[in-house]
């Protein structure tokens, strides 16, 4: 075997240099706490705060420092309750179910919330689940408390502790990765006119510019807070008119014209790239459009050169700027809403879980708890394909775990378990930022089944039960995830693609508003957009699709994308055609193609053209032509659409 395949081997099970700090970060203090406990005989305890270590160490990742502080006090919080709750129903089994079933369906109706804040009810469950277990065999309320509260003062001891020397540091690399990703996206209009490069340099800008958005909460200064905030508006401003250079490019422009702006462009990118002032010029001539560029040039340096903000307009930027408070109470309300598929979502994680609990106590399973947590875990997001792939993951997984911890146990000498629990802890999350579940769980298995072992040191099927309780876990969940409780992304998709099709005749009905009822009208364009992007991504990923069906949603994703990119042309150069019903035509269409788009695939009649909805021809004027084009082209997709009819 060759060398480079050993290698791309070993990289795919373990993580990158960089990632091992915070790997650390997350493993010291569950061997702290399993190791604390277990060293003064309490080893139910220590197996508890080894996993709620796990859960809130987990949940501290990719956060600032002060965003840490107020989560992680927020889930110790959370950890005395759903611990406290536990002892007091674990007697009733009655009570203990619906209590089960309760925290499922909030679980659920927070699916679509922030990451982080979604791991509150993640969190709650999985811990009510583990401390049901420990009440049930006897353990002592205080003793198991006291471990679940010393692995959330660990986590947060050793989230916090590089506070003070790191904060400025990583809150300059961000600044600089942000600079620097508007630097080579605008240079990479010049290297490739590919689509999917170009879409690739916007999304990391944009991901960078996230990262730099949530890390600014960190200041404790709020005055460098607000600057941070104002020179981020100012690049995120500039990144807007880097995406109309872009509609340009796509425009059949002159060829000296397009010679002339990649001549600007490289100069402007390396002088944006050494942090100077913009003096590339450009050359004025006589062919048409090259006001258009004129303007956008003009004001791409004046707002990198000369503008400064006297306060960032981030009120309404509902992705860098709005605060977790806010955006729960609007995506719990969406959630709340009758026929979401939140509460569809809540409804399959409640009947699963009261299946296994069922199960669980009918058969007297023992450590049955594990069906419930595994069931639990493989229907953490509601849709299909992403739950699918999960389940097999952690079958798969947990399979070669166990027959990895079967050998050990028999080969290795009690006195050694702690140990290995230590090994795999580390690996476990080490891997863990490689985003490939199925080795995650390898460890993650072991992890669990090494802990457990230090309960019983002689029982050396531990792992074997493990595995028997993990498939039944994935069968349960398997059966109500397809057979009671489906939710296939398509059924979804209808209504993510008309709720975004309104918002474009929201942004349409606007372009002669003033600017900032505009911007409104851009950040919620923006906001469905991903939704709608974040749906598709999870139909590629079920099974049987057919690459006809792939391919339509995914160009039906680069069209609208490329409306709204013209419309944002509209909006930073106000609309200069001499057809002032031009305005009018494009609602008709984008409204005829909402009402059209349910049922697309039908036989029948499509609804009727009005007079001043038919395809014009394509105007001169560049701004109207990539308009009049973008929207044709979903016409023209809606047409590609329709059934054959014999």
């Amino acid at each position: 075997m060759k060398i480079t395949t050993l290698t791309t081997m070993f990289s795919r099970w373990f993580s990158n240099a960089a990632d091992i700090p915070d790997s650390i970060r997350i493993t010291a203090p569950m061997l702290v706490s399993l190791g604390v406990f277990y060293s003064l005989g309490f080893t139910s305890a220590g197996i508890s705060g080894l996993i709620t270590a796990w859960l809130l160490g987990v949940q501290a990742r990719n956060l600032p420092y002060l965003k840490r502080l107020q989560i992680l006090s927020i889930s110790i919080i959370v950890t005395v309750v759903a611990t406290y709750l536990a002892f007091l129903v674990f007697s009733n089994m009655w009570l203990s179910a619906i209590t089960l079933c309760s925290i499922a369906i909030l679980y659920g109706l927070m699916s679509n919330q922030r990451p982080h804040i979604r791991l509150f009810g993640y969190n709650f469950g999985f811990i009510y689940i583990m401390a049901i277990h420990f009440a049930s065999v006897g353990d002592s309320l205080t003793i198991v408390l006291m471990a679940n509260v010393f692995a959330g003062f660990c986590v947060m001891l050793s989230s916090l502790m590089l506070w003070p020397f790191f904060k400025g540091r990583i809150l300059h690399q961000h600044t600089v990765t942000v600079h620097n990703a508007l630097a080579d996206w605008l240079n990479e209009l010049r290297l490739s006119n590919n689509e999917a490069q170009l879409a690739a340099r916007r999304q990391f800008f944009y991901q960078s510019a996230h990262n730099l958005a949530y890390y600014s909460n960190s200041v404790s200064s709020s005055k460098r807070a607000l600057q941070i905030k104002i020179e981020l508006q100012r690049l995120l401003e500039m990144s807007e008119y880097i995406i109309c250079l872009e509609q340009v490019l796509s425009f059949d422009i002159h060829a000296t014209t397009r010679i002339k702006l990649f001549e600007w462009i490289e100069k402007s990118a390396q002088q944006l790239k050494n942090k100077q002032q913009i003096t590339a010029t450009f050359a004025t001539n006589e062919y048409n459009n090259t006001v258009y560029i004129i303007d956008i040039i003009e004001n791409f340096k004046r707002c990198y050169n000369f503008d400064t903000f006297s306060s960032p307009d981030n009120s309404k930027n509902i992705y860098l700027f709005t605060n977790d408070s806010e955006a729960f109470i609007s995506d719990f309300r969406l959630a709340l809403k009758f026929n979401s598929k939140e509460w569809r979502h809540a409804g399959k994680i409640a009947v699963t879980l009261a299946v296994t609990q069922f199960l669980t106590e009918f058969y007297h399973l023992p450590q049955g708890y594990w069906i419930s947590l595994t069931a639990f875990i493989v229907l953490l997001t509601s849709s299909m394909a992403v739950t699918n792939h999960r389940i097999w993951s952690r079958f798969s997984g947990t399979s070669l775990g166990g027959i990895y911890c079967f050998i050990c146990l028999y080969f290795v000498p009690p006195q050694y378990f702690l140990l290995l629990t230590s090994i795999s802890v580390f690996f476990s999350f080490t891997s863990y930022h490689k985003e490939r579940y199925d080795i995650h769980v390898f460890w993650l298995t072991s992890m669990i089944v090494f802990a457990i072992s230090l309960l019983s040191p002689d029982n050396t099927y531990v792992s074997f039960y493990r595995i028997i309780d993990t498939l039944f876990g994935v069968t349960i969940a398997f059966s109500v995830n397809y057979f009671i409780a489906p939710s296939w992304t398509m059924t979804w998709l209808d209504r993510h693609t008309a709720s975004m099709i309104k918002s474009q005749i929201l942004y349409v009905a606007v372009l002669n508003k003033p600017q900032w009822e505009q911007k409104i009208n851009l950040y919620q364009s923006q906001q469905r957009y991903y939704s709608l992007n974040g749906e598709v991504m999870n139909l590629l990923k079920e099974p049987n699709l057919s690459p006809r069906t792939s391919k339509d949603w995914l160009s039906l994703l680069v069209l609208i994308q490329r409306l709204n990119d013209a419309l944002l042309l509209a909006t930073k150069l106000g609309i200069q055609s001499d057809k002032p019903q031009s305005t009018t035509r494009w609602i008709n269409q984008l409204q005829w193609i909402k009402q059209t788009f349910p049922d697309r695939c039908k036989h029948g009649e499509m609804p009727p053209f009005y007079t001043e909805t038919k395809i014009a021809p394509i105007p001169d004027d560049m701004l109207c032509a990539l308009i009049e084009k973008d929207i044709q082209q979903l016409i023209a997709w809606m047409m590609y659409q329709r059934a054959f009819v014999v």
